[in-house]
């Protein structure tokens, strides 16, 4: 088989190219919506499908592979948003709401946007990760059990929980 071809357990064959182009926009999308920000989404993304390279011939059919994306999606900014959080315990991370921030938006909307990025940064990050897949995704509770790897009562526990702390900040 060619490097690049990559073949499902049911023999379908992709190759990296076309697996790219075909789910780059749904996981960067995805991806953006988790972190919060795009100062790490180029890095998602290759992570993602480097990923997904690896491990395309554990796929048994070729209609899961969107969810199998999103469930590296969702694991590999955990990862990212656990880092960031350790950078900026020891004082070495840098402010990235600015980047989330459209051109467009008007002074209203850049200052909400930025105080629920701030409250969401001090949410742990597996509440974050579900609580942004349910309510921001909107994806059903089930899904979202699914997608951080977890029951569906721990997904509920953590969405719950972000919702505590964003209610008390208010921005919910």
């Amino acid at each position: 088989m060619h490097p690049t071809t990559l073949s499902l357990a049911t023999g379908t064959t992709w190759t990296a190219g076309e697996l790219f182009r075909e789910y780059s926009g749904f996981v960067a999308q995805l991806a953006f919506r988790l972190l919060g920000s795009d100062s790490d989404l180029d890095d998602v993304v290759q992570e993602v499908f480097l990923g997904a390279f690896r491990g395309l011939g554990a796929v048994r059919d070729a209609r899961t592979i969107k969810g199998w994306l999103a469930t590296l999606t969702v694991r590999y900014a955990g990862r990212r948003l656990r880092k960031r959080k350790v950078a900026v315990f020891f004082g070495l991370g840098s402010d990235t709401i600015d980047e989330a921030m459209s051109p467009g938006a008007n002074p209203e909307q850049v200052v909400l946007a930025r105080q629920m990025w701030r409250a969401l940064d001090q949410l742990p990050v597996n509440d974050r990760l579900a609580w942004t897949l349910r309510h921001v995704e909107g994806e059903q509770l089930e899904a979202v059990a699914q997608l951080c790897g977890c029951s569906l009562a721990t997904a509920k526990r953590r969405i719950s929980a972000a919702q505590a702390v964003l209610d008390r900040s208010g921005q919910s």
